[in-house]
């Protein structure tokens, strides 16, 4: 694999993680999914996973800024659920809604995701 090249499989995991995260977010929005399955949702991405596994990778090339937001994103949100939630309420997350489709759309420009898209 050429250096420059990015890591596909890094890519592939950390969108979709975010699609995920976008479908968890979009239920909440609708009322489909209340706060529970959110929290439980959150925690079976495994994102904390992710981080540990990419962290290191995201951070050595600038042109990963995208991927390294999402999987920031979808951790600070696992992370602080319950503060922005008691804070803020619910309608809050359509806030992150909106930056995680922002960086999802600015990944799917940047890369190839076609067969991605078959599998989510």
């Amino acid at each position: 694999m050429d250096s420059n090249a990015p890591d596909m499989t890094m890519v592939k995991d950390i969108t979709r993680m975010g699609v995920r995260a976008a479908v968890l977010l979009r239920g909440v929005m609708l009322q489909k999914i209340d706060r529970p399955t959110l929290e439980w949702g959150l925690q079976e991405l495994a994102v904390g996973d992710l981080m540990v596994r990419y962290f290191n990778l995201l951070i050595k090339d600038p042109d990963n800024v995208n991927l390294l937001n999402l999987l920031h994103l979808v951790y600070s949100l696992e992370g602080q659920l319950d503060f922005q939630i008691r804070e803020y309420g619910l309608d809050s997350l359509k806030d992150d809604l909106q930056e995680l489709n922002f960086s999802l759309q600015q990944i799917g420009e940047q890369y190839n995701l076609t067969e991605l898209r078959e599998t989510v």
